[in-house]
């Protein structure tokens, strides 16, 4: 992989994820934040961070958006032009 293909990827599926986020994941007073993006060398998983306010909803939160991952990993597929998206870890 080049040097600046994975900056880019990570920089993409930051902004792609927080459109979909805001779109599709409804939660009542809480404001979720996209913090990082961390892709692997071999493609395998994507770890992205998260910031929940209040805190005390976090782990709520985590939850509704690994239940929502396949979907957004199948919006990705449809909006990046890669070969394979990676599993996507929220953390």
């Amino acid at each position: 992989m080049s040097l600046y293909r994975k900056p880019r990827l990570e920089s993409l599926i930051q902004e792609l994820i927080s459109e979909q986020i805001k779109k599709t994941i409804e939660i009542n007073d809480v404001l979720i934040t996209i913090m990082g993006v961390e892709v692997d060398e071999e493609h395998n998983k994507t770890i992205i961070h998260v910031s929940v306010f209040p805190d005390e909803k976090k782990k709520d939160v985590l939850i509704k958006l690994s239940n929502r991952a396949p979907a957004l990993a199948w919006f990705l597929l449809k909006k990046i032009r890669i070969k394979k998206i990676p599993e996507l870890i929220f953390k």
